[in-house]
């Protein structure tokens, strides 16, 4: 009896997508070539996700896709067949004629991807109004996620015409539930009509709503009917130079991670500047469980005297995170640097929430260690995760040895504290304090275990950090993060490739 011809081409689809899903693009599009069978079976799975970083390889994609179906074996659409489709593509040195060919060869894709599902968009000069109509003709009734960025017609590059948004086009996203946008300043004023309707018609369905803007005159225009915002779960608001009225949020009922970044320096007349109230009533943002804001708005949302409060359990100021490589230091910018004596004034409120808080991170532009563990353990006493992220070196360094008792003794569940010196080191690479003292580090962390059993993760740097195990502390170095992405070299001479 002859033996069972089993080939990789007899498998049943399912087993090949999941094949298919292991290995790399390259090895996918290899394997594409092996037999047709294959081949029919696996190239919606080649085109289900595209990312265009370099101009080359992007270019000869966004043709790939723009062609027609009779020009491609079958007679398939591959368009169709894109489900998640982003363009990030580095353009500020790029040849006028070049961001002209990409772009319309950009419109055509995008007009093809009737499945499209996931669109992303955050290369400049790209978003222009031919772009907005051709993905929005192609996947408006199919688009699940929108990332876009608009541009101002100044630099359109596709001789796009203004005056299409004199028409009465607009879309229907029947299937839209997030959407992030990066307004700029000098838009045309259409822009965000369509964007105000595209936020008024999804209200109701929204999940996700992040919204960066550069100087609107009034971010409110965007939301014309707050009230209907029932199903928001997370709201991101990056405001920079532009007073927001706290009438001008979506209440959101349901929404449980709200992310405020002003960008500005939080003095004392932010409140003003902000037209927040003391308090924000408690009906608005009730199920409130991340907050991520300028550290003087905390006691907005967990004000004193007020019975009900909010279940917020994780909180971010200042924009302070501990980043494992040391790399991500934009956020911590001169001039605003909160004092340690203000920030312990609004963590006072954390005892409030009803959470409780069990994440916290903060930055400050320096602290005594002597003093600060003992003015901080009053107000973290639910704390599971701490983060302190410090601009300059703390002063009488050496305490740190007595923060088990004054401390690690007094916070029951902390798990994993981290201090970050990433803004001490982008100002002075060499002269970051905690890196100096590696040698003492852990005769500290065998004192705190004097005072406290649960404490499993400490960092003084963002070098390396400390792992609790069965044989003691055990240091673990982090690796560098490489970047994978090789830029395109441009010939500025023409602009042709």
């Amino acid at each position: 009896m002859p033996a069972p011809n089993n080939t990789l081409a007899t498998l049943p689809t399912e087993l090949l997508n999941i094949i298919g899903e292991d290995v790399s693009k390259a090895d996918l599009a290899s394997l594409l070539l092996t037999n047709s069978s294959i081949n029919s079976a696996l190239t919606p799975l080649l085109y289900a996700s595209i990312t265009i970083k370099n101009y080359v390889p992007g270019l000869k994609c966004a043709d790939i896709l723009a062609a027609d179906p009779t020009e491609h074996h079958a007679h398939r659409d591959l368009a169709a067949y894109v489900r998640s489709f982003t363009v990030d593509l580095q353009t500020y040195r790029m040849a006028e004629k070049r961001k002209a060919r990409f772009a319309r060869s950009l419109e055509g894709a995008l007009s093809r991807m009737s499945g499209l599902q996931s669109f992303t968009l955050h290369s400049a000069f790209l978003g222009t109004p031919n772009i907005w109509m051709a993905f929005t003709r192609g996947a408006a009734r199919t688009l699940r996620s929108l990332c876009f960025t608009p541009e101002d017609e100044s630099v359109w590059p596709d001789e796009s015409d203004a005056h299409l948004f004199d028409g009465v086009f607009r879309p229907d996203f029947l299937e839209l539930t997030s959407i992030v946008l990066f307004l700029d300043q000098d838009l045309l004023p259409a822009w965000y009509v369509f964007f105000r309707h595209v936020l008024a018609s999804r209200g109701a369905q929204l999940r996700t709503l992040s919204i960066y803007d550069y100087h609107t005159p009034s971010i409110g225009y965007l939301f014309p009917d707050p009230g209907a915002w029932s199903a928001l779960e997370e709201l991101e608001l990056m405001i920079q130079n532009t007073p927001m009225a706290f009438a001008d949020f979506p209440p959101g009922p349901n929404v449980r991670k709200l992310t405020l970044d002003t960008s500005f320096y939080m003095g004392e007349d932010s409140l003003t500047m902000l037209k927040l109230p003391s308090n924000i009533p408690a009906h608005v943002f009730p199920n409130l469980e991340y907050l991520a804001c300028p550290y003087l708005l905390l006691p907005v949302f967990l004000p004193a005297g007020t019975s009900s409060q909010r279940p917020i359990r994780t909180v971010r100021l200042n924009n302070a995170y501990y980043d494992p490589h040391g790399q991500a230091v934009d956020s911590f910018t001169e001039g605003e640097d909160p004092p340690w004596s203000n920030v312990r004034n609004v963590l006072s409120s954390l005892p409030r929430s009803t959470g409780p808080v069990v994440d916290l991170a903060f930055y400050v532009d320096w602290f005594d260690a002597e003093t600060f563990p003992g003015e901080l353990a009053e107000y973290v006493r639910t704390v599971e995760r701490l983060v302190v992220v410090v601009r300059k070196e703390p002063g009488n360094g050496l305490s740190l040895q007595d923060f088990g008792k004054k401390l690690f003794a007094h916070t029951p569940k902390l798990q994993a504290f981290f201090l970050s010196d990433a803004p001490l080191k982008a100002a002075d690479s060499e002269g970051a304090f905690f890196t100096f003292i590696w040698d003492q580090q852990k005769p500290w962390l065998r004192e705190w275990d004097k005072y406290t059993s649960v404490l499993k993760e400490v960092a003084f740097t963002t070098e390396h950090s400390w792992k609790k195990t069965d044989d003691g502390w055990v240091k673990e170095r982090y690796a560098k993060a490489e970047s994978s992405d090789e830029e395109d070299e441009y010939d500025e001479s023409d602009g042709e490739l």
